[in-house]
């Protein structure tokens, strides 16, 4: 600044007034100047200190996003539409993971509180067992937005995905395509949100004469792994047991890795998918929309819904407004191949 100074003939409190909007109005800078001050800090390449504009009580710019574990290919995505929705409102990220410890979440809450970041979002996709000590943590925040798993704090911003809407188009689909009796595969049954999708599952088919109901889910595939050989033999049962046992003529996925397991799984047994059985899966993953046959899957609108988290952020750190709101962004079907 001072070098900005001495270039434009003005004081270095002049060229703090006008970049960093020091001085609460009381040193007087013409328009005309003030232009000329901010071309040569363009033309030298001066950019604001952060740690030196939090001393001073001023933002830092920088919004925390903790989930359970980067891995997680639904995670990574939140991650790239986050970036992207904050890039546009003047934010960086900063990244951290929770695993099995609160210990990133309670480092987050001192930084939120000495002014290292401006708010937090925290992804509650995979974190449920956390979830009851995290409620308490959460409420001591300031500015946080929780984003994906249906995790409702009283006073603490969510943006929730509403998986009803997907589970609902999803049997409606399978009406259409002439489906009566489909059944749900998933590997738990605990979360709120696999508990939303069979009521949802469960009320569409009432509403659409399809057959559906709690003997039509399966808890299979705890601890499977799609990319492992030793893995295809029970894929194949499971396969077996969906047409022939249950006598399904469809199959709605916990995910998308669910849904390719059973693909390759109706291919060794020599069905065809759609003709002999349909698959849907949940997630809409980067692999859904390339794998052979492309998979119709259920997506959580993530650039809409990163969108609004951000947007409810920015308001709640600009205008300490709007904590506590609940939004609801609807999931929705994706038609491809696999049914």
């Amino acid at each position: 600044m001072t070098d900005i100074a001495a270039r434009a003939g003005v004081s270095r409190m002049a060229v703090s007034a006008v970049l960093m909007g020091t001085g609460n109005g009381r040193i007087g800078v013409s328009a005309q100047t003030a232009d000329r001050i901010r071309q040569i800090a363009e033309e030298l390449g001066y950019r604001p200190n952060a740690a030196a504009q939090q001393l001073a009580g001023k933002r830092s710019g920088v919004i925390a996003v903790v989930a359970h574990d980067w891995k997680n290919f639904l995670a990574q995505r939140v991650l790239t539409w986050l970036h992207e929705a904050a890039e546009k409102q003047g934010f960086r990220v900063l990244a951290t993971r929770a695993l099995d410890t609160l210990e990133p979440i309670e480092q987050l809450m001192r930084d939120a509180r000495s002014g290292w970041v401006d708010g937090v979002v925290y992804l509650a996709h995979e974190n449920e067992p956390q979830w009851p000590a995290v409620t308490d943590l959460l409420r001591q925040i300031s500015n946080v937005v929780t984003v994906v798993g249906d995790l409702r704090i009283p006073g603490v911003t969510g943006v929730v995905s509403d998986v009803a809407s997907g589970a609902r188009a999803s049997i409606a689909h399978l009406q259409s395509r002439g489906r009566k009796h489909p059944v749900l595969i998933t590997e738990e049954l605990e979360t709120p949100s696999i508990r939303s999708r069979i009521d949802a599952y469960c009320q569409a088919a009432a509403e659409c004469g399809v057959q559906f109901q709690l003997s039509d889910v399966h808890q299979e595939t705890r601890g499977w792994m799609v990319s492992d050989p030793a893995f295809y033999p029970r894929f194949d049962e499971l396969a077996r047991s969906i047409v022939g046992e249950w006598r399904g003529d469809s199959v709605l996925c916990d995910t998308d890795f669910t849904a390719v397991g059973l693909l390759r799984a109706f291919r060794r047994l020599g069905l065809s998918v759609p003709d002999d059985v349909s698959v849907i899966g949940w997630g809409d993953l980067q692999f859904a929309a390339v794998f052979d046959p492309r998979i119709t899957t259920v997506t959580h609108q993530l650039s809409e819904l990163l969108t609004h988290v951000v947007a409810k952020l920015h308001r709640q750190i600009e205008t300490d407004s709007g904590a506590g709101e609940i939004e609801l962004v609807e999931t929705t079907l994706v038609v491809r191949e696999t049914s």
